[in-house]
């Protein structure tokens, strides 16, 4: 049996028909998957600026213990052995609380820079001061004033540092320690600082008219 010869364009209109279908719906798939991706591209957009600024505020954390460990060693030099047992008990709170941020850090994969006797990159440290000296190399880190941190291959934060730079030891001394004057008991009211004057004798025959009259 033969096909008509009529019927041959209603089937040529009728693939076209499916064709076109077929690119439409493709193209639609694939405006979809477009809008897919940018939306996960947003959110993990979104992710990391939480995250960073989540870790960016446990540093500032970080920072705090370390400032508070350093003002109780200097603290403790000038406070009496009876009296040094509050401080040594809140120095070991406040270092257990500094050790335990930093290991839950380190589960984050934010690991400390440790710049100190490195030589500072732009990259990763920022040169906040210098001090002269002939016994280390220029641009060597001396002082971390502001301590950097990695997250994973990536710097979270840039650190602060100090720098060698040529020069005699003798220019600049280290940073100078407020100075500790001696505490003084207080003095006692009429409380005299010479020695007591002994009282003055009188001669015999006085004493005797004393005792008379």
């Amino acid at each position: 049996m033969t096909v008509p010869s009529s019927a041959q364009p209603d089937s040529d209109s009728d693939s076209e028909r499916l064709i076109a279908q077929l690119r439409r719906r493709c193209e639609a798939l694939e405006r979809r998957r477009a809008q897919y991706e940018d939306e996960l591209a947003r959110k993990d957009a979104e992710w990391e600026t939480s995250l960073r600024r989540l870790l960016t505020g446990l540093l500032d954390v970080d920072d705090a213990l370390a400032e508070s460990l350093r003002w109780s060693a200097r603290r403790h030099s000038t406070v009496p052995h009876h009296d040094a047992a509050p401080l040594v008990s809140l120095t070991e709170q406040v270092s257990a609380a500094h050790r335990l941020l930093r290991r839950q850090l380190l589960t984050a994969d934010v690991r400390p820079m440790d710049l100190v006797h490195q030589r500072a990159e732009p990259g990763i440290a920022r040169v906040v001061g210098a001090r002269p000296t002939s016994r280390h190399p220029a641009d060597l880190v001396l002082e971390e004033r502001v301590p950097g941190f990695y997250l994973g291959q990536q710097v979270l934060r840039t650190a602060e540092v100090v720098v060698a730079v040529p020069g005699s030891d003798r220019d600049i001394g280290p940073d100078p320690e407020p100075s500790q004057e001696p505490v003084r008991e207080p003095e006692q009211p009429g409380r005299s600082t010479t020695a007591r004057r002994q009282p003055r004798r009188l001669p015999r025959h006085k004493r005797r008219t004393r005792r008379r009259s």
